[in-house]
């Protein structure tokens, strides 16, 4: 059986965009990363109007959280807030985030990224908060002031940047909308500057952005799946009312959504690409798609 007598195959590509419909009558499939981009700016529109110092004392990432206050729901609320004093901040994590994030999330499915995305901003803020306090404290021989709190989704914004990077190294990119360089180039001019950055005076968390880049390249090097802790509608329904039927659903979200992944792979870089593992994920989804049509 060929790939074009599936019927997840025969289904038109689902258009991504901010709502709406599609040409075809259907509502537009909105992709997780164009979500985050709009949580963000609602949480910046709240941020601005709201009272800032209530705000930052609660929702910053604070120094020394485990030690001091306990709000550990900083680890990632900060993530989502960004300077009042300077909007290129959101403007530019955002359009990185968006501009990169869109073709990552299509290699690994929108559950996947969004748990890849919030699981580095929480390590980026936690590990690069002490690493940059520590590197303070070295420069300073530790008579530096009390360390100001982390705001900004960069963490989270580096790691997709540098996944990105780790699945299309030899992309070209126009730096500036101009100026053409590869990828991997691009990543290694970012690392070397925030590297840099970490040894001077800067209100900028250098050290938030190397954790973050670290956070993509290990998510590459061993693709750790946190997004069966995200909830989703089975989990829901089993804390529900117990139903005497049960319906049979032979395909799951998982399949789904690694189904859809490697048909993205297939239009992207062409059916040779893909691995043994990923021919029998096809085998096995048009097995089952038989065994549905037959009952």
């Amino acid at each position: 059986m060929g790939l074009d007598s599936r019927d997840y195959y025969q289904e038109p590509a689902p258009e991504y965009g901010f709502g709406g419909t599609s040409s075809f009558g259907a509502p537009k499939t909105r992709l997780m990363v164009t979500q985050l981009v709009i949580a963000n700016v609602i949480a910046y529109a709240i941020y601005w109007i709201g009272n800032h110092r209530f705000i930052e004392n609660v929702f910053a990432l604070q120094p020394n959280v485990f030690f001091t206050n306990w709000y550990v729901w900083q680890v990632l609320t900060y993530g989502f807030l960004h300077s009042l004093d300077n909007v290129a901040h959101i403007l530019g994590n955002m359009f990185v985030l968006w501009f990169f994030g869109r073709e990552v999330e299509s290699v690994y499915g929108r559950r996947k990224f969004l748990a890849f995305y919030l699981s580095s901003i929480v390590l980026s803020g936690v590990i690069g908060s002490y690493l940059q306090e520590a590197i303070t404290a070295a420069r300073t021989g530790g008579e530096s002031g009390p360390a100001p709190y982390i705001i900004g989704a960069s963490g989270g914004v580096f790691a997709v940047l540098i996944l990105y990077v780790c699945l299309f190294p030899r992309r070209t990119i126009y730096l500036y909308f101009v100026l053409p360089v590869r990828a991997w180039v691009l990543a290694v001019g970012y690392l070397i500057l925030d590297f840099i950055g970490t040894f001077s005076e800067s209100h900028i968390a250098h050290g938030v952005h190397l954790a973050g880049a670290a956070c993509g390249w290990i998510y590459f090097k061993t693709n750790w799946d946190l997004s069966r802790l995200l909830p989703n509608a089975e989990r829901v329904r089993r804390y529900g009312p117990r139903r005497k039927v049960r319906i049979h659903r032979p395909e799951t979200d998982s399949l789904a959504e690694e189904v859809d992944r490697i048909l993205a792979k297939i239009n992207r870089e062409g059916e040779a690409s893909l691995t043994i593992k990923e021919r029998r994920t096809l085998e096995r989804a048009s097995q089952q798609y038989k065994d549905r049509q037959q009952h």
